[in-house]
């Protein structure tokens, strides 16, 4: 398949492994799949030298900055511990125990190659001389030479960079660029790194914008008075707290969207567009500007101008989208309007769409987050915050048909739902077999793990902000934004506009990341006929009341460039938001930018993005800290520091998330190691909640082997008093007295259903078919889907691990959706017809040793020597079912009811 409707497919190396690699004391070089995604960048380059064969090209890499290289005494040390761990566990790692040993002797090999540098010590060396990489095929060796490009915001948090053929730097650069020469001394690294991007931000479709028919106007800054949290520096540039009361809290009001006119406005879309162009970046909300200029100017429509920011007039029937001067980020580099016009014409006027609004895949439900639930200031009204998931837990434990349907609703490419619903409602007797019960089993406990990590549904979904938009079309013609009729005040709580819940409705509001009560939005949902009449939102879209409100600070500093927040209507949920607004003042980040001067060199460039990357592990410590103060604020209430501590974090957090942007004057993980030490995480009074066990692996693992030691000393009969118990072993980090909301969750005991009916064994259901092939062809499908299994385990982890941006992540999926058509394709063509049916059956019995040839232990060496279909049960008849439903429902037939 050589025509990727996602973009292309290119490496994704590790560099550690590159220099390894080179000093030759590593055999080969760490490599995964990556995407280019479709782009403006992407457009460019496919028409300037970029060279594609069967949807994949050499000429742009990725460069991943996880680990450095080690001493020669290290390395040894590591592989040491490796091979004792193959030959441990020995069951099938006869291979492995080998290859362990062929690295050793490597090691010792070119013992006198080894060179240790850091992970950070390797991005200078890559990004100041580039970097080589070695192609080599039976038939050919190519080495080419690549150059540091560009990094996204995403990307520099997490320390990636692209890398291109050195042939086409130059163009590729300057084309990011807008053909800009930068400064030699005080060069906006930072700014320059997130903004020329943003061409290269990965796009769902295109729209084409004449630029001279965007009106680009000066934001409006609106203050507000109230009593706030202040974070900022003491005398020691540390982060403090101050209570402040009558404080001016600024809005800025229209920060980073637009507003699009319904005739350019995608068929396709939903409510908004987020574009990109160049160095341009804005959510643009569907609205129906003509209309509401034939209103205003009614009989001279035709030839009413209006001016923008630079004092050009405007004819107004030409407008097709309004803006503001947050929206583009080329104003930060001295270039003039026309001269971003011309580079906007030079790539024919358009502009990418990187995401339109979409409903929860959950239908009218949404998932919550253990960081909002433990945010909650009433831990009494938790058994209701949860209820919902108890009943939908429960259901599907009890009832099949419930189960069945959760399958077909949740059936995507990469699981065996579709398989499961198809067989079970054609042969309900199937429910009962050995796999279905497994799979059933499974799904239900990855559910209950889920729900332990805080994902409870609740009515509600997340929805894309927008401020004020009534006001900014006013402001477009010249009217004051005070003009803007459609909210009132309130003092408990902020007027919103949303489709998605009813007029009078009182909702609450969570934007990641979502650290403490502070931040949680009470809002009034109001109608107004204004929104009818001059917009059309959609169900996805959050109006915001920007004049003179709290609500940018309220919600973690969001701005209106696609920012969303999880919104619900559920009564207990909305008490406690109302707690919160009530109890909880606002968080204001008072932290200042840093000042320090960077030069055009390639060694400042990597150094401000080692920064970034440092800066990427605070958002998740930061995030987490402050569940573990809330923890402490719920368990010592009387102890009112760690109020502080959550809304330090909170800021530490946000600061994080913007370092890719813009950088700040502090070092956020020495700030986060200093409120851990001040907070004594580690005392045995304090230690960890219990629901922390869905959050830390390492801290899961440690108390389930102090667990396990503790019930080793009762069992030889031993009495151990409390502080013995916590003495036992440094291993246990868990401190069961902890109460907080998550614990609840965590906790929460369900209710056992057990079927009264026995459970069919597979060969109850097996019809085993005649092998008509080769083995070999055989072992070559087994092997296709092996390794796509393994691509596909690598996609789960790296969303796990947010290794992925989100939209990196869907592109990802979109690609690993087009290589399962392609291993289809291949598949189907090892078929010496299409209803072949040998292939299956045999591929079945290889999985679930149905058969007495493959049941047998002395039948089982093939499980040594490379098949795993055993262990991909669910992806194989997935793959299976997609080629031929009938066979694979014909390999399950024997005893079924529609066979009698």
């Amino acid at each position: 398949m050589s025509n990727y409707k996602n973009g292309i497919k290119i490496l994704n190396i590790q560099a550690g492994s590159i220099y390894g690699c080179k000093l030759k004391v590593r055999n080969n070089i760490d490599t995964k799949k990556a995407v280019l995604g479709n782009s403006l960048f992407l457009d460019f380059m496919k028409n300037n030298g970029l060279t594609i064969n069967n949807g994949w090209t050499r000429d742009i890499i990725c460069i991943d900055f996880d680990y450095g290289t080690k001493t020669y005494d290290d390395e040894i040390k590591k592989i040491n511990k490796k091979l004792k761990e193959a030959i441990d566990n020995n069951d099938d790692n006869v291979g492995l125990v080998e290859w362990y040993k062929q690295q050793l002797n490597n090691c010792e090999k070119n013992k006198d190659m080894f060179d240790a540098k850091t992970k950070d010590e390797l991005r200078v060396l890559f990004y100041v001389n580039g970097v080589d990489i070695i192609y080599e095929t039976s038939k050919k060796k190519e080495t080419i030479h690549y150059k540091m490009l560009y990094r996204s915001t995403g990307k520099a948090k997490a320390g990636s960079c692209m890398f291109i053929r050195e042939e086409l730097f130059y163009v590729a650069q300057n084309y990011l660029r807008m053909g800009l020469v930068l400064p030699k001394e005080n060069t906006p690294i930072v700014e320059i790194g997130a903004y020329s991007s943003l061409v290269a931000s990965g796009i769902c479709g295109r729209i084409k914008i004449n630029p001279e028919n965007i009106l680009i106007v000066n934001d409006v800054d609106v203050d507000f008075r109230t009593n706030v949290i202040n974070v900022c520096l003491d005398e020691n540039n540390h982060c403090k707290v101050e209570y402040e009361d009558d404080y001016p809290i600024v809005n800025t009001m229209f920060d980073g969207q637009g507003l699009i006119d319904e005739s350019i406005f995608p068929n396709w879309g939903e409510g908004y567009v987020l574009l990109r162009q160049h160095m341009t970046k804005m959510a643009c909300f569907k609205t129906k500007i003509q209309k509401f200029f034939k209103d205003y100017y009614g009989d001279k429509y035709n030839t009413a101008t209006v001016k923008d920011m630079w004092g050009n007039d405007h004819y107004v029937k030409d407008i097709q989208l309004i803006t503001t001067n947050n929206a583009c980020k080329w104003l930060k580099f001295s270039v003039s309007y026309e001269y971003w016009c011309q580079k906007v014409h030079e790539d024919g006027d358009i502009f990418g769409v990187v995401k339109t609004a979409h409903k929860s895949k959950y239908g009218d439900v949404q998932r919550m987050s253990y960081q909002m639930i433990n945010s909650l200031p009433d831990i009494e009204e938790i058994p209701n915050v949860i209820q919902k998931s108890v009943d939908y837990i429960n259901a599907l434990k009890r009832d099949n048909t419930f189960f069945i349907q959760y399958l077909k609703e949740n059936a995507n490419f990469s699981n065996d739902y579709k398989f499961l619903s198809d067989i079970a409602i054609a042969n309900p007797e199937f429910v009962r077999s050995e796999y279905f019960r497994d799979r059933k089993k499974r799904i239900i406990e990855g559910y209950v793990k889920q729900f332990r990590f805080g994902k409870v549904i609740q009515e509600g979904d997340n929805l894309v902000f927008v401020g004020s938009p009534y006001a900014m079309l006013l402001h477009s013609v010249g009217e004051s934004v005070e003009n803007d009729y459609t909210f009132k005040h309130e003092d408990d709580c902020i007027q919103v506009y949303t489709e998605r819940f009813d007029d009078g409705e009182y909702l609450a509001c969570f934007r990641s990341p979502h650290n403490s009560a502070n931040g949680i939005g009470y809002f009034h949902n109001v109608y107004n006929d204004v929104y009818k009449k001059y917009f059309d939102l959609g169900q996805q879209i959050l109006v915001l009341n920007t004049l003179h409100t709290d609500i940018m600070d309220r919600m973690n500093g969001c701005d209106f460039d696609s920012d969303s927040g999880f919104v619900t209507n559920h009564t207990s949920v909305v008490k406690c938001a109302m707690i919160a607004y009530r109890d909880y003042p606002t968080i204001v980040n008072n932290i200042p930018q840093n000042k320090k001067k960077y030069n055009n060199t390639l060694e400042d460039f990597a150094l401000v993005d080692n920064l970034l990357s440092h800066a990427q592990m605070a958002i998740g410590s930061s995030s987490n800290l402050a569940q573990i103060a809330q923890s402490y604020m719920y368990s010592f209430p009387t102890q009112s520091e760690f109020n502080d501590y959550v809304c330090i974090l909170a800021v530490l957090a946000q600061v994080a998330i913007d370092n890719a942007k813009r950088s700040f004057a502090i070092d956020v993980n020495e700030e986060i190691k200093i409120l851990k030490d001040k907070m004594r995480v580690n005392d045995s009074d304090r230690l960890y909640p219990k629901f922390w066990l869905g959050v830390n692996q390492n801290i899961n693992k440690a108390y389930n082997d102090f667990v396990r030691n503790l019930k080793a000393k009762k069992k030889k009969g031993e009495i151990l008093t409390e502080d013995e118990i916590y003495a036992l072993s440094d291993l246990n980090k868990i401190n069961d007295k902890l109460v907080c909301p998550m614990n609840y969750v965590y906790n929460y005991k369900f209710e056992k259903s057990k079927s009264d009916e026995s459970t069919l064994p597979m060969d109850y259901f097996f019809q085993k078919y005649k092998i008509e092939d080769n083995r070999r062809k055989n072992k070559k499908v087994e092997e296709l889907i092996e390794n796509y299994s393994k691509d596909l385990s690598e996609y789960y982890k790296s969303i796990q691990d947010k290794s992925l941006e989100l939209s990196d992540a869907i592109t990802v999926g979109s690609f690993l959706e087009e290589d399962l058509e392609e291993l289809i394709t291949k598949i189907k063509g090892l078929y010496l017809n299409s209803s072949y049916i040998g292939l299956t059956s045999w591929l079945i019995d290889r999985a679930f040793c149905i058969s007495p040839q493959t049941k047998g232990a002395a039948n089982r060496s093939y499980r040594t020597n490379g098949n795993v279909t055993d262990k991909n049960k669910s992806l194989l008849l997935k793959v299976l079912y997609d080629i031929n439903p009938n066979n694979v429902i014909k390999c399950f037939s024997k005893n079924l009811e529609n066979e009698k």
